[in-house]
């Protein structure tokens, strides 16, 4: 026959990388500026404003900006060959608008 057959292990490779630690979390919402990130999934654009409603309740004077005013974050963005762009692009937009904390899902 003389096939020739590829053979991948199921263990995978050991990826070797800096971790970096997690921001410390927010004391409060009060007075700082949420931002809303979202990738075309599940209804976020029907949740989004509810969880703004919700924000808004709690912390008065609480700023959120919308997901219609960032880049898009599709699935098909953060193909291999777009992503860098597409992460600096998101991360530029987040420090313009001085964003102290991010929601980038609601769990639909």
């Amino acid at each position: 026959m003389g096939a020739k057959l590829k053979v991948v292990s199921p263990v995978g490779e050991e990826v070797t990388r800096k971790i970096t630690s997690l921001a410390p979390r927010l004391e409060t919402l009060e007075g700082k500026t949420v931002c809303e990130i979202w990738n075309g999934g599940f209804k976020a654009d029907v949740m989004f404003p509810i969880i703004e409603e919700m924000l808004r309740a709690q912390y008065p004077s609480v700023k959120v900006i919308p997901f219609t005013e960032f880049p898009a974050t599709t699935i098909t963005s953060m193909e291999s060959l777009k992503k860098a762009g597409t992460l600096e692009a998101v991360r530029a937009a987040l420090l313009e608008k001085g964003c102290d904390a991010v929601i980038t899902g609601n769990g639909g």
